[in-house]
């Protein structure tokens, strides 16, 4: 019973509103592409996403007059809303840009301008930060913000402490190695967990890049659906008797790198969302993906953190430790496997 008890528990850690609002942060795109015939049409692109995100208000400098020629449109990803304003670059220089609206769902807007004759000019909204400058210059090449890169690298963060179907992954791979090698040292464990962790970041990172720029692409539905039955592949793992003698155990860099080249396909969803600037295509892809290694280290840390903390406390729980991990292991497996269920019934019935 103290079992059920303890799953339960868990299970309140990655059940709704944390099961449904996997992934819920997400980025928006606006971009202006301005035009020689004194007109700027503007683009407005906001991912669709669980919970809906609050409408989004685009608020362009005053002395640009709205000509009308809305249209809106809907994709399976994303609500595209479009028109056009009268406006020049020159008024555009130096004006002010700003969106209401941004939140903890849509946390992020890029915005793009191009056009003029001038080069691309790229920079990051945030909830935080929701107006810019728009520090144009004169001549062919565009003054661009140091900063304008620099939101792919908390996005990537966000992207992945807001995946629990990817944290979850990345634990249950931990409790496969600690189970499997509970007897040997500390080190010993650290340094095959060190391995499993790299090879699942190479794998994401090799699928990430090529899904970005379009090497491959996998449709996104069914991709997400197989990332929570690799979750829930662990989690069945984890409750299997003779476990140490399983692939899975013998050799979890190995499953983490296979099922690594799927989970890259997820974390290259928000990036097709917003765009990459085609000016600093390597410098945002880098930094989105230092982003998801910062959060997926942070992750980590907490979780050694937490387990110091209990095997601190070993000593005075020293007769009953083996039957306490042991209801630790089960009530975990069982409570990810409840969210992993949950993600694969949830994603199969989405439209």
């Amino acid at each position: 019973m103290g079992r059920l008890w303890l799953a339960i528990a868990l299970g309140g850690l990655v059940s709704p509103p944390a099961l449904a609002s996997a992934h819920s942060i997400s980025a928006a795109l606006l971009r202006l592409d301005v035009r020689p015939d004194g007109t700027v049409h503007v683009l407005l692109k906001v991912p669709r996403v669980e919970p809906g995100p609050r409408n989004l208000r685009v608020r362009l400098p005053s002395v640009c007059r709205d000509l009308g020629d809305h249209a809106s449109r809907r994709t399976p990803d994303a609500v595209i809303e479009s028109w056009r304003v009268a406006c020049t670059l020159d008024q555009l220089r130096g004006a002010e840009v700003s969106v209401d609206g941004l939140g903890p769902v849509v946390g992020e807007l890029f915005l793009h301008i191009d056009g003029g004759g001038e080069g691309p000019w790229t920079a990051v909204l945030s909830r935080d930060a929701s107006q810019v400058a728009l520090l144009l210059s004169k001549d062919s090449t565009a003054e661009r913000p140091r900063h304008a890169t620099d939101g792919f690298f908390v996005l990537g963060i966000e992207h992945i402490l807001s995946g629990p179907d990817h944290l979850l992954f990345v634990f249950a791979l931990l409790l496969v190695v600690t189970r499997v090698k509970r007897n040997e040292a500390w080190r010993a464990i650290a340094s095959i967990m060190a391995w499993t962790v790299t090879a699942f970041t190479v794998a994401h990172s090799l699928t990430l890049a090529g899904s970005v720029l379009g090497l491959v692409r996998l449709p996104s539905k069914p991709v997400e659906i197989s990332i929570a039955l690799s979750v829930l592949l662990l989690a069945v793992e984890l409750t299997r008797d003779g476990a140490e003698h399983s692939l899975t155990a013998r050799y979890p860099w190995a499953v983490a790198f296979l099922f690594g080249l799927l989970h890259g396909f997820g974390f290259a969803g928000v990036l097709r969302e917003v765009g990459l600037p085609e000016e600093a295509i390597g410098s945002a892809l880098f930094l989105f993906n230092l982003g998801v290694e910062a959060g997926q280290l942070l992750f980590l840390a907490a979780v050694a953190s937490a387990w110091w903390l209990v095997r601190s406390a070993r000593p005075l729980l020293h007769a009953h430790w083996p039957e306490l991990r042991r209801d630790f292991e089960w009530a975990a497996a069982y409570a990810i496997g409840v969210a992993a269920v949950f993600w694969c019934l949830q994603r199969m019935w989405s439209s």
